[in-house]
């Protein structure tokens, strides 16, 4: 499973958090991408240094990681890897074992062309950690669907990762689209 520095960072930081906020944020998480929470509710509850960061990167892992369909013993390696402790890497596991199934089922229900955008509105803020000092810049990212809003905030590279992936989207839809068009149009010469 590759994974952008920017969200090993994140998770890296979970290793510094106690047991207790350790499991408050894995479980807020999935409980987050589940629909039972919003990440402002989360991140309210949440009283940890980089909060805005670990969540949105362990956001980004798990639900990566449901969507792959990634066995628990890879889940293991990375989290081993980030030097986290195994009693640790065990709680994240039974965390994952009791809900990655539900949260499965909320991400298959996202079926592509299910909801359509109808504006995005962004802004640069400069993220703040809880002593009030500059962390480092971030995107506020709203956006305007047309079933419910969707508001979510993410680092400059993650960004970056999110257009040029809306890039290839597009362009192999723009591919799929010509050769669909080629396909009918050479169709209609064989019964010309």
């Amino acid at each position: 499973m590759e994974i952008p520095s920017v969200v090993l960072d994140g998770l890296c930081s979970l290793g510094e958090l106690d047991n207790t906020s350790f499991a408050n944020v894995v479980d807020g998480v999935y409980d987050t991408l589940s629909g039972k929470t919003t990440t402002q509710e989360l991140l309210k509850r949440l009283d940890i240094d980089q909060k805005e960061a670990i969540v949105d990167s362990l956001m980004l892992f798990i639900s990566e990681s449901c969507r792959r369909n990634v066995n628990p013993g890879t889940i293991s390696e990375v989290l081993q890897d980030l030097q986290l402790p195994p009693e640790r890497v065990s709680r994240f596991l039974a965390s994952h074992k009791v809900k990655h199934l539900t949260l499965k089922s909320v991400l298959a229900g996202t079926k592509p062309g299910s909801g359509s955008i109808l504006d995005v509105r962004w802004k640069l803020e400069v993220a703040r950690g809880d002593g009030g000092s500059a962390v480092g810049p971030r995107y506020s990212i709203h956006l305007i669907t047309d079933r419910e809003p969707l508001h979510f905030y993410c680092s400059p590279a993650q960004l970056d990762d999110l257009v040029s992936q809306l890039q290839s989207a597009t362009f192999l839809y723009r591919q799929i689209y010509q050769q669909s068009v080629h396909s009918l149009i050479s169709y209609f010469y064989v019964f010309d």
